[in-house]
């Protein structure tokens, strides 16, 4: 038996994901209202909902436009973990990165190095690639969306 050759992943493909992890962002967002978006639940080094998405769409944006595209891009990672917001802008944030990333798209797809070689907190253990560096946009956005949906559960229960 032999293995078919696995089809290419398309930006589209990419940006299609994203967009779903952000749609679900902003599902859990709907969930909650300005005083829960901005508490911290109880627990050892927690991030408000608000924390989490403002990190989240900060850092897949800084992947894409940043490492990928050579944009300027000026990120500050620290405000991203003490960032107070709306729902209101929240969902702002989520349908404003959403549009970004399909305006970016014909730009990430026809990268073929990443700008720089960025230092992670957990090291890639080889230079980064340009589709190393849109799966790891994608993974932010995925891993956080778990996180806020946790924090989002915790929250609310905490208020019941």
């Amino acid at each position: 038996m032999s293995a078919e050759p696995l089809s290419p992943l398309s930006t589209d493909d990419l940006v299609t994901f994203c967009h779903r992890s952000i749609d679900g962002m902003t599902r859990a967002i709907a969930w909650i209202d300005d005083e829960l978006a901005n508490t911290t639940p109880d627990l050892p080094n927690a991030n408000s909902p608000a924390q989490l998405v403002v990190h989240s769409l900060a850092a897949c944006e800084w992947w894409m436009r940043a490492v990928v595209c050579g944009d300027e891009y000026d990120r500050d990672r620290a405000s991203e973990f003490v960032a107070k917001a709306t729902t209101s802008e929240l969902q702002a944030k989520c349908a404003a990165t959403k549009k970004l990333l399909t305006e970016l798209s014909p730009r990430l797809a026809t990268a073929t190095e990443v700008h720089f070689n960025p230092v992670t907190r957990v090291p890639l253990g080889q230079p980064w690639t340009v589709g190393a560096a849109l799966i790891h946009a994608y993974e932010e956005l995925a891993q956080h969306l778990g996180h806020l949906e946790v924090t989002v559960d915790l929250l609310l229960a905490t208020r019941t």
